[in-house]
């Protein structure tokens, strides 16, 4: 007779990533008759006779309480929260440094230099980013201020309950976002904390994004569709997060006596573009509109007579703008983002060339391949490999 292996699985579901990690974690144990998932409260993790009921667990561990009570149990556990470096239980959590490289490469693409970050003090991920992302953006050479909380640290316990209506600081986030030097790029901790700053700005009527442009994490589309504007996040793919601690879980009850690694890192996937960074901090107003443009529409395979019948400007004003600030011709700057642009897919997707190219705007792969080779030196193929 087969064996039942009953799931304790306890993640918070009052935010997008919470339920969609859930999904992943549905989604393969849907592929095993062997596996029955139960949902639990973060109070049953804590008593001794209740863990017993249970053959594994998936959890978010978030205070010393529930990770001693879950090493003593002896059972697989795989921790989906990561609170803690040191942790007695092996543990994957969002990769936070990827998440703040991705968020300086974001505003660098847009040639923005002075930045801030802004988050909860007390969270360790929050703390972890804003650290990661002050630390990338000063490598490029840039400036970044970072918030101090304006309250109390907060207990890890807290996101359990974070509430889009609730905003604890908001007299010193405006204050904060007052006194910053614009235009400025702001990354923040998490989209529930972008839609708190956005709060803020329209209070203290700042204009976003031409004066704060404003980025979050997890890419939650209630949250990033009812600010205004709307939100550009990070996609994080937490049903992907949820699929892998599942199947870490499952080799654990497959051959208990082999570890995991203690710590798995599950990167972000993308940055997925809205209308709060849709600015670039150019001094002649316009260019900015010209730069966004090309940027949206790379994959029509536009030309430099697009962008100039666009502007309503004549061919040598548009020239002369793109050339005293950005040192380049139209078509060089066309040129120049979607090279940039394939370099990211190529890096950070699975994608075939010929995908690429129809995104970037090229013609063919042929032509896509030709002018990657005549920049670099080398094919996609083997500048994605090295």
């Amino acid at each position: 007779m087969q064996k039942t292996f009953r799931i304790a699985v306890q993640i918070e579901t009052n935010r997008a990533h919470g339920r969609a990690m859930l999904e992943g974690i549905a989604d393969y144990a849907l592929a095993r008759s062997d596996w029955r998932l139960e949902a639990v409260e973060p109070s049953a993790l804590v008593d001794p006779a209740n863990l017993r009921r249970y053959d594994g667990f998936i959890v978010r561990v978030m205070d010393d309480r529930t990770a001693d009570a879950l090493a003593k149990s002896r059972k697989p556990v795989i921790d989906t929260y990561g609170r803690a470096d040191s942790s007695p239980l092996p543990f994957i959590r969002l990769d936070d440094v990827a998440i703040a490289k991705c968020a300086a490469d974001c505003f660098e693409e847009r040639r923005y230099t002075r930045c801030a970050f802004c988050g909860f003090k007390g969270l360790r991920f929050s703390e972890a980013r804003g650290k990661a992302f002050a630390e990338a953006v000063r490598t490029k050479g840039g400036h970044c201020e970072i918030y101090d909380g304006g309250t109390s640290r907060l207990k890890e316990t807290a996101v359990r309950n974070e509430r889009m209506d609730a905003t604890r600081d908001d007299a010193a986030l405006r204050r904060w976002i007052r006194g910053l030097r614009k235009p400025v790029a702001v990354f923040c901790c998490n989209d529930l904390r972008a839609f708190q700053l956005l709060k803020a700005c329209a209070d203290a009527r700042i204009s976003v994004p031409s004066d704060v442009a404003v980025l979050g994490v997890d890419n939650d589309k209630v949250l990033c569709t009812f600010t205004n504007p709307p939100l550009s996040s990070i996609d994080t793919d937490p049903f992907a997060l949820g699929q892998t601690a599942a199947q870490m879980l499952d080799g654990l009850l497959e051959t208990p006596k082999k570890m995991p690694p203690p710590t798995t890192l599950h990167k972000p996937r993308r940055v997925v573009e809205r209308v709060s960074t849709a600015f670039y901090p150019t001094k002649t107003p316009w260019l900015s509109d010209a730069l966004v443009y090309i940027r949206q529409h790379l994959g029509d395979g536009i030309s430099a007579e697009d962008v100039i019948a666009r502007l309503g400007y004549s061919h040598t004003t548009v020239g002369k703008a793109f050339r005293a600030e950005l040192g380049l011709s139209i078509q060089q700057e066309i040129i120049r983002q979607r090279r940039e642009r394939a370099c990211r897919l190529l890096k950070e997707t699975s994608r075939t060339a010929a995908d690429i190219a129809a995104e970037c705007g090229y013609p063919s792969a042929q032509y896509f391949a030709h002018m990657f080779a005549a920049h670099f030196g080398t094919t996609p193929d083997v500048w994605r490999r090295n």
